[in-house]
């Protein structure tokens, strides 16, 4: 049986375990962009599993490994809606743990992920523990200083001076009868709320004084519109939507910082490995540009709207990834394309860049080849190998 038959049956078999789930189990409900996504999550975990097993590059294989991992943490994520619900049902923040948690592992390793690849390209005679090592370090520092506050308390979100002072305005509306059925009934001017409501000043979910007039008015004014519906929702989350920016920002300079690298140096690189990076270039970019546009959402719907659109646009990017580490396994599994590996392993400094049919289209449609010949590409021999 070929690889393309078991990764599919693979995924078939994990899909309709999924299916039945969502038929028979209680669970929260369900999108199905949603959906979409943890699947071709799953699919890309499958993939990757079979080229960590089969790279004949080891410095090459030690890069997927982490990809499979990144990628088993989102398949578990498939137990997202069951948590809480079907499972742990009598445990209120189950799910929220679970949430939290499972995101800050996906972030962390995404960071090793692309950190590695990055040290690996620049350091490529480094052992693999010193890469490792300095991966490790780098992502590490960078990942406890950004989300430092969920590590130390998991209920951050619950306590932040947000939440604590919309709960004390919320309490106020809820006490006067200001609010039916979540919506304001009456929408009294920040002066006014301001003669009755003293909002204070919050360090880690302790009360540490009163805010002066003019910024209790400020204050009041910023938070009257979460009050409606949902909307506190924004708020609730704009804490992790600003730690996961930064976090995403970090990985956005990783990767520039490989593609400057390779522009600069013209190391040999695997095949269809730049490729991947342009699409976790465009995935961390996305993920910026929606928690972005989360935070300066003021209504709940237009938050929930928003996840849904940016997730139809991360599917887009995930169903490339599954191309292109799709093709990754393909080559790597031909006869032309184990040998390229294992001279690149063995003679990296002997072999020219291999040159894919993305390469050839960009080079086709949109540079001069003459000028672009033996810089950033190898031309060699017009057959399916390519290989120098």
């Amino acid at each position: 049986m070929n690889f393309a038959k078991k990764i599919l049956i693979l995924w078939a078999s994990t899909s309709l375990a999924y299916a039945c789930a969502i038929l028979f189990l209680p669970h929260i409900e369900l999108s199905v962009s949603s959906v979409l996504n943890r699947l071709l999550m799953t699919g890309l975990f499958f993939i990757s599993l079979f080229i960590s097993k089969r790279e004949p590059n080891r410095s090459s294989r030690f890069i997927f490994v982490n990809f499979t991992l990144f990628f088993f943490l989102s398949t578990v994520n498939l137990l997202f809606e069951f948590v809480g619900q079907a499972f742990m049902a009598h445990d209120k923040f189950a799910n929220f743990f679970f949430w939290q948690y499972l995101s800050l592992a996906q972030a962390f390793l995404l960071g090793i992920s692309l950190g590695y690849l990055v040290i690996d390209l620049m350091f490529r005679d480094y052992k693999v523990f010193q890469k490792y090592l300095a991966t490790v370090s780098i992502v590490t520092v960078f990942f406890c200083y950004y989300f430092f506050p969920f590590l130390e308390n998991p209920m951050h979100l619950y306590v932040t001076e947000d939440m604590k002072q919309w709960k004390t305005l919320e309490a106020y509306f809820d006490n006067a009868a200001l609010t039916t059925n979540g919506e304001l009934t009456v929408a009294p001017t920040p002066i006014e709320l301001a003669n009755e409501v003293r909002l204070q000043s919050w360090n880690n979910g302790v009360a540490i004084g009163d805010l002066y007039p003019e910024e209790n008015i400020r204050r009041i004014e910023e938070l009257i519109p979460y009050l409606e519906g949902q909307n506190w929702v924004v708020l609730f989350y704009k804490p992790w939507s600003m730690s996961s920016i930064q976090m995403n920002v970090l990985l956005i300079g990783l990767i520039l910082l490989y593609f400057g690298y390779q522009y600069k140096k013209d190391p040999p690189q695997g095949a269809y490995v730049d490729k991947i990076m342009f699409l976790f270039l465009l995935f961390c970019s996305m993920e910026v540009l929606h928690n972005w546009g989360f935070i300066k959402s003021l209504e709940g719907t237009s938050y929930w709207e928003m996840v849904g659109i940016g997730q139809y646009v991360t599917i887009f990017v995930e169903l490339m990834m599954v191309l292109f580490f799709a093709l990754r396994l393909r080559f790597i599994t031909s006869v032309h394309g184990e040998f390229y590996e294992t001279e690149l392993a063995a003679n990296p400094h002997q072999v020219t860049r291999w040159r894919d049919w993305v390469d050839e289209i960009v080079l086709a449609q949109f540079f001069n080849f003459k000028l672009f010949n033996g810089r950033l590409f190898e031309h060699t021999a017009k057959n399916e190998s390519r290989v120098a």
